[in-house]
């Protein structure tokens, strides 16, 4: 019953992650270093949108939400391939990413419809 074979190009697939991961983490850095030394020292309020404040509230939320979803995801362990995944802290991650991701979605879908309604 564990006779799975790797794919042939799992290694070029794994390593092609490794590498978008990389890059992603570095654009990211790119940015927010970019973002925090061309910042203006003013109110960081544009055309009277408190753009500073909307900004500090989309980071805090989002590392609250991320926070929130690790805490309310499963250790219930699973079956994968033949194996038995029980890392607790591994399924928590997952879990957290999932939900996340669906409510960064829903999040979207909610604020288009009530800007369409708005205008």
């Amino acid at each position: 019953m564990n006779s799975f074979i790797s794919p042939a190009i799992a290694d070029v697939m794994l390593w092609l992650m490794y590498i978008t991961l990389a890059a992603a983490i570095g654009v990211t850095a790119y940015s927010v270093w970019h973002g925090l030394r061309n910042r203006r020292k003013g109110s960081d309020v544009v055309n009277g949108v408190p753009a500073g404040r909307i900004g500090w509230l989309v980071a805090v939320g989002f590392v609250l939400i991320m926070v929130v979803t690790f805490a309310l995801g499963s250790t219930k362990p699973i079956l994968t391939n033949g194996t038995w995944l029980t890392d607790g802290f591994w399924l928590r991650a997952a879990d957290m990413f999932i939900y996340t991701s669906i409510i960064l979605i829903i999040g979207c879908f909610v604020s288009a419809i009530v800007s369409k309604f708005r205008s």
